[in-house]
């Protein structure tokens, strides 16, 4: 798979696919959970309450592991991705992205009473498409 084409199926799988897990490092152990993600372009965002683990693991480690996808399809099986990805905690958002956090900042407000978020910004280093056959297995750098 070409580069572009590769980026065009990653773009396809984030913009269709708004919930995964996304791993951080605490005490030299993986944890796991699941988050809600929005993307714009290749990079990734999403929303945390600010006194979690969450927000001090990416503090002393920023790189998280993040999967999405894992829906059927007739043509190709169960495609989705892995992502290697340096989290930042950025203060502020643009209008656009902030628009889209503020859709999933009320949902996560909604389900834990939460108002005190955390935006987290993921820039994406290194993608795998997984049970795609015209992708490689090799994790692509971006």
């Amino acid at each position: 798979m070409k580069r572009e084409e590769f980026k065009s199926t990653l773009k396809e799988i984030l913009d269709n696919n708004n919930i995964g897990t996304m791993a951080t490092i605490r005490d030299n152990k993986p944890m796991s959970r699941y988050m809600y993600f929005y993307n714009d372009g290749l990079t990734l965002y999403t929303y945390t309450r600010k006194d979690t683990y969450k927000i001090d693991d990416l503090e002393e480690n920023p790189y998280a592991h993040i999967l999405l996808g894992y829906e059927e399809r007739e043509d190709k099986g169960e495609s989705y991705v892995e992502i290697l990805g340096k989290a930042s905690l950025p203060e502020e958002v643009s209008p656009d992205v902030d628009e889209m956090l503020a859709k999933l900042g009320n949902l996560y407000q909604k389900l834990k009473g939460e108002d005190d978020l955390q935006a987290i910004k993921i820039d994406i280093e290194t993608a795998r498409i997984m049970n795609d056959d015209d992708a490689e297995s090799d994790p692509v750098e971006l």
